[in-house]
């Protein structure tokens, strides 16, 4: 029969290795908490990245498209003049207002269709660690619009050689996104612009110009409500 000493000795090593226990418990779970929310951050930053040159290059294809299936919208800019003089650089307020429209609607379309098929991203990437970056399992990240495609024009006046002049129209998509993750909630906004229509002037610049982005009202070029 174990004496008295030996039972206190026995319980005093019990404890102390209960107590080793529990710090490696608390110390692992430290661990695998600070793991995980920097996992979380590196997948939400890459993540972004992805879906930013994803919904760019879909906004450029959608005004590239949109473009090419109309031929009347190579002829925005109407150009009035007296002579030889140029007087007035004027654009087309109905197709510019269509042109907007179907720019929009087009990047919305596609922008909900890449969504629903997501990017893959591998979990040795998220790890930051350089040998292990495209490897392991992937990890589905899904997104989705929120709201409506935005659009709106711009115009610019710019030097394009001796005594001449380059007028150019520029639109402007501007696309909100909700990053699909558990547990995570991120909204990314996404912006590209691209040049619609350009007209060089020889000798002075005109004094009577449609100066875009100071005539929104009166175009009305930025749809509201889109489907």
């Amino acid at each position: 029969m174990e004496t008295t000493p030996t039972l206190r000795k026995n319980h005093r090593a019990l404890r102390r290795m209960l107590i080793c226990i529990g710090a490696a418990v608390i110390l692992i779970g430290a661990l695998f908490t600070w793991l995980g929310a920097n996992m979380r951050s590196a997948m939400t930053a890459l993540a972004t990245a992805r879906i930013r040159s994803v919904a760019a290059k879909a906004m450029n294809d959608a005004i590239l498209d949109t473009m090419q299936q109309d031929e009347s919208y190579t002829e925005l800019l109407h150009i009035r003049e007296n002579g030889s003089k140029v007087y007035m650089v004027q654009a087309d307020p109905r197709q510019m207002n269509l042109l907007s429209a179907q720019c929009a609607e087009a990047a919305q379309q596609r922008i909900a269709a890449l969504g629903e098929q997501g990017i893959a991203i591998p979990l040795g990437t998220i790890t930051g660690i350089s040998f292990l970056s495209g490897k392991g399992p992937a990890i589905h990240v899904s997104y989705t619009p929120a709201g409506s495609v935005q659009s709106q024009f711009s115009s610019e006046f710019t030097s394009s050689g001796i005594n001449q002049t380059l007028y150019r129209v520029n639109i402007k998509l501007t696309a909100s996104i909700q990053l699909v993750m558990p547990g995570i909630y991120e909204l990314i906004r996404v912006s590209t612009e691209a040049a619609i229509a350009e007209n060089i002037i020889a000798g002075e610049v005109p004094q009577v110009y449609t100066n875009v982005a100071s005539e929104e009202d009166m175009l009305n070029l930025i749809p509201t409500d889109l489907p």
